[in-house]
């Protein structure tokens, strides 16, 4: 039993000796543990607060940039102007052609206009070249034109380019400036073609060589039949009206951040502004034929202004954006909604959308 107790008071004897310790912290552990604890508490705050800050100033930075981008805004002013070529008559067809080794009647049963249309009999033996042809009464001016129209019959089926329109400033249309390609026609089925006045591949055409046009004529590119022959109905030739230019009145929005309007280069001439030029503002034109980026433009002030390229406060500017980059096929005609997309550097994109005329008149005011 003294054994046993002996091994008790063993067991429990670190636990009395734990009890009777008298030991504590010192002063300069508590200061360490202290000083720990602030630095730590230091560093944290100063973490927090220097993310505080960066946060501030990030979205200071933000609003600062969202409103120097909405003060550089343009906006309109007024209405929307255009230019336009008015469409020209260039036959009616009321009359005979004169054909080269065909037979030309003037057909007044058969026809879709007026009085009659130019009926034009191919015989088995012509191969290709000029079928007939008709020296108008008066010369027509196809400067910047690039569409032509006429309705076209044939009595056997043909497939595009078969058959030819070509106009001429000299008669007999022995040397044609325009040779225009005929979609491909149903046997004994009229159709309305619209296309595009296509140069002839063998002259060196400029508006110069266009602006007299004296002679139309149908010109046979493929053989049409060996078996019988085939006529040809021809009525209404006219070039289509187009507009060529678009005006539109611009200022600062809210009379803020200057814009940069410097005036795009077109050393080609076609429409669409050099890839190298010195300007940031560009113009996308769409409509449901087609999509073109960067259209040429010019600018001119109206009223005050300090003479530079940037659209300042109280300044007005007139951009008048040109549409000869559009295909010649595919102009802005008649009846026809369009959309315009300003895109400055900075501040938001202008859109302007409007339809165009049942009738294109030289000067067209889009309200």
């Amino acid at each position: 039993m003294k054994h046993v107790s002996g091994s008790d008071e063993r067991v429990g004897w670190p636990i009395v000796r734990l009890l009777r310790d008298d030991r504590g912290i010192t002063g300069l552990e508590t200061a360490i543990i202290l000083i720990a604890f602030v630095v730590v508490a230091s560093v944290f705050a100063f973490t927090v607060l220097s993310t505080g800050i960066f946060s501030a100033e990030r979205g200071k930075e933000t609003v600062f940039a969202g409103l120097a981008e909405a003060r550089g805004t343009i906006a309109p002013r007024g209405s929307v102007l255009a230019n336009g070529l008015p469409k020209d008559v260039v036959s009616l067809d009321n009359a005979a052609w004169t054909g080269t080794t065909t037979t030309v009647t003037a057909d007044t049963t058969d026809k879709k206009e007026g009085t009659g249309s130019a009926d034009i009999v191919v015989q088995t033996a012509f191969l290709t070249g000029l079928a007939a042809y008709e020296d108008l009464t008066s010369t027509v001016d196809l400067t910047d034109q690039t569409q032509v129209q006429l309705w076209i019959k044939s009595t056997t089926t043909t497939v595009a380019g078969t058959i030819e329109i070509v106009m001429d400033e000299t008669a007999g249309c022995g040397s044609p400036e325009v040779q225009t390609n005929i979609p491909a026609l149903t046997a004994d089925t009229w159709k309305l073609v619209t296309a595009g006045l296509t140069d002839s591949a063998d002259v060196a055409v400029t508006n110069a060589n266009k602006d007299a046009i004296t002679c139309v004529g149908i010109r046979v590119a493929t053989d049409l039949s060996t078996a019988s022959n085939v006529t040809i109905n021809v009525d209404e030739i006219i070039v289509v009206g187009l507009i060529t230019s678009l005006v539109v009145n611009i200022t600062n929005a809210v009379e803020g951040e200057p814009v940069n309007l410097t005036a795009p280069s077109d050393s080609d001439n076609n429409g669409v502004a050099d890839s190298d030029g010195q300007h940031v503002m560009t113009v996308t034109y769409t409509d449901k034929n087609q999509l073109i980026r960067d259209l040429y433009w010019t600018k001119a002030y109206l009223g005050e202004n300090d003479g530079d390229d940037l659209l300042e406060t109280r300044e007005r500017m007139e951009v008048t954006v040109y549409l000869n980059g559009l295909a010649d096929a595919t102009p802005l005609v008649k009846d026809l909604d369009f959309q315009l997309e300003f895109k400055p550097s900075k501040g938001s994109v202008l859109v302007i959308e409007r339809r165009t005329p049942a009738v294109i008149d030289t000067v067209m005011n889009f309200k």
